[in-house]
């Protein structure tokens, strides 16, 4: 098998993975499904954990510049704020039929919010590929975007804590719930 067709195969894969996670969120988004506070975290935890890896490997690569490393993940970060605060506020929360659950229902502006940060995702990954960038631009680049995914699940995890905790009051106890008793 020669490079270029190894590289249209990997194209091929990675086009093929990116429509099932579209077509994934297309149908978990726009139908109503329970949230429970007992799982909430995990994605996040996980994300968090994996970013903080991606950072510490960083340091281990070649040439890395840690300035911009630092951007990238700053600039991810904010990014994915703004990702998640978009999805929370296209999402309708309503009262589940089980404790510390809420019902939750995205539309078509989570969909596109979520595709939108895929597509960056993408965007970014070919443009540094196709320009030649070494392993150490690599690792700062995807540090820098599992940071906007990392952050975005965390406002997104945080909503809906809010939201189990408004509309299920006395079902639950957080923290500051029993910090107050």
């Amino acid at each position: 098998m020669t490079g270029g067709s190894a590289g249209t195969t990997t194209n091929l894969i990675t086009l093929l993975v990116a429509a099932l996670v579209v077509v994934r969120f297309l149908f978990r988004e726009l139908r109503e499904r329970k949230v429970r506070l007992r799982s909430i975290w995990i994605r996040p935890g996980i994300l968090a954990a994996f970013t903080v890896v991606l950072i510490v490997v960083a340091f281990t690569v070649p040439r890395t510049n840690m300035a911009f490393l630092a951007l990238a993940c700053v600039a991810g970060a904010v990014l994915g704020v703004v990702t998640g605060m978009l999805v929370v506020r296209s999402t309708t929360f309503r009262p589940a039929d089980e404790r510390g659950a809420v019902l939750a229902q995205g539309n078509m502006t989570t969909v596109i919010v979520w595709i939108a940060a895929l597509a960056l995702r993408f965007v970014a990954r070919f443009a540094f590929a196709g320009s030649g960038a070494s392993p150490a631009e690599q690792v700062e680049l995807n540090a820098g975007l599992l940071a906007l995914v990392t952050a975005a699940f965390v406002v997104v995890a945080l909503a809906f804590h809010r939201a189990i905790d408004r509309l299920a009051p006395g079902q639950t106890q957080t923290q500051s719930q029993t910090r107050s008793l």
